[in-house]
């Protein structure tokens, strides 16, 4: 059995002692969000007419970095994600005819509206799309009200920054003020939204993604323990002469999701085969035991699962330490371990972590998210970001990258509306 007792008992000490960052959101991080709920606001008067400020409700939902662990969440595996300033807003009203039997939602980023038909637990795939993610939160929630609702969001879709997730939860907390008791938040909202993606969106998705948009902090990354469901908020003073650049490649590789449930089930076969009931209690040693009844590609993909897991508690005690150099280390074994192990990658995201890891300053770059496209994400010294943007927008001949500076921000939450009637 893999032993994470002693990684588990430091860490947890080392939280204990340490000194946590304020929690309380930058006046740039507050400006963000209104800024994100502005637009929609706009977006509402356009498609729906003016309507007093009293009738309308918002919320936001940020998206999220995955640092360390990707892979691992479906697989009862430690991850080390942090919400991003780049957010969804939610806005809507009840609709003034309740009678008429179904809800409209227009979003910034597609072209047509939605049209969510009652009874909302009836879905039709082929006409709703990114309407299902809405309709399973009103399922789950037993939402049923006819609403008014547009969406805004600045998380570019299919860059493996949780476009979905946040979503889902944005939608979560502004149908939770319409309802006569509020639902419940934190780990209760992440199960539920998880949920949504399994039965309505039918992706056999972790719960990292809904769980760090549901609990983070501002100035902190969060680890999860994806087995249990706890996790511990760990203080970003890396941050201080350092700090994570995304890079979204602009790429998404069409097979993405596909391949993503093919790893999936991949991993669940294996487990069986191991005759234990969780990958924390898988080890190398097992998995080199059992290789002659799993085909190569499975060995693999099980060698990254294990390690990933071992890196993933190794990691979060190097940030703890503002051990910036052994942090660095790992996240690049986790991008080679996804590449050629897990075979999630792809060349032009290899591409950027290779050009990054060229530059002065940085000390680790990697893949993140579900793969094959989408961003990377690398640490690197604040002085030397300007260059190491400058050489990716200058000899990236894959497209047309653009950059996220990041800093750890808050959880989904609903957004008070008196800003709007502010100069």
């Amino acid at each position: 059995m893999a032993d994470y007792s002693i990684g588990e008992r430091i860490l947890g000490d080392r939280l204990y002692e340490a000194e946590t960052s304020r929690l309380s959101e930058s006046e740039q991080v507050t400006n963000l969000k209104h800024g994100v709920v502005r637009e929609a606001y706009e977006l509402f008067l356009t498609h729906f007419g003016p309507c007093p400020l009293n009738e309308l409700k918002a919320a936001v939902a940020p998206g999220r970095v995955n640092l360390i662990g990707d892979h691992v969440d479906y697989c009862d595996g430690f991850v080390l994600p942090m919400a991003i300033p780049l957010y969804t807003a939610a806005l809507g009203r009840l609709s003034s005819d309740q009678r008429r039997g179904f809800s409209n939602i227009f979003s910034s980023q597609f072209s047509d509206p939605i049209l969510l038909h009652q009874p909302y637990d009836q879905i039709n795939p082929e006409s709703e799309t990114w309407g299902r993610y809405i309709r399973g939160v009103f399922a789950l929630t037993k939402c049923d009200m006819c609403l008014d609702i547009v969406i805004h969001s600045t998380i570019p879709m299919g860059s493996g920054l949780s476009s979905s997730a946040a979503l889902e939860l944005a939608t979560y907390h502004l149908v939770s003020q319409f309802l006569p008791n509020p639902l419940p938040t934190g780990v209760e909202s992440a199960e539920l939204c998880r949920r949504v993606e399994h039965e309505f969106a039918g992706v056999p998705c972790g719960i990292m993604d809904q769980f760090v948009i549901a609990l983070a902090e501002n100035g902190h990354a969060i680890r999860i323990d994806c087995r249990l469901l706890t996790y511990d908020l760990i203080p970003m003073s890396i941050s201080h002469d350092t700090l994570f650049l995304i890079i979204n490649s602009g790429i998404h590789h069409t097979h993405a999701d596909g391949e993503y449930a093919k790893r999936r089930k991949m991993v669940d076969d294996a487990l069986k085969k191991f005759g234990v009931p969780s990958w924390r209690d898988v080890t190398h040693e097992i998995i080199r035991e059992k290789s002659s009844v799993l085909d190569a590609a499975t060995v693999d993909c099980a060698h990254h699962v294990v390690g990933e897991i071992e890196r993933t508690v190794k990691a979060s005690e190097a940030l703890l330490d503002n051990d910036i150099t052994h942090f660095g280390r790992f996240m690049c074994e986790s991008h080679y371990s996804l590449k050629d192990k897990y075979r999630v990658s792809c060349p032009e995201i290899d591409e950027l972590v290779s050009m990054a890891l060229s530059c002065e300053g940085v000390f680790g770059s990697r893949m993140t998210g579900g793969g094959f496209g989408g961003c990377t994400v690398t640490l690197v010294r604040k002085d030397k970001v300007e260059d190491v943007k400058n050489y990716v927008k200058e000899n990236f001949k894959n497209g047309s990258p653009t950059f996220y500076e990041s800093e750890p921000v808050s959880h989904a939450s609903v957004v008070e509306l008196d800003f709007l009637s502010k100069p």
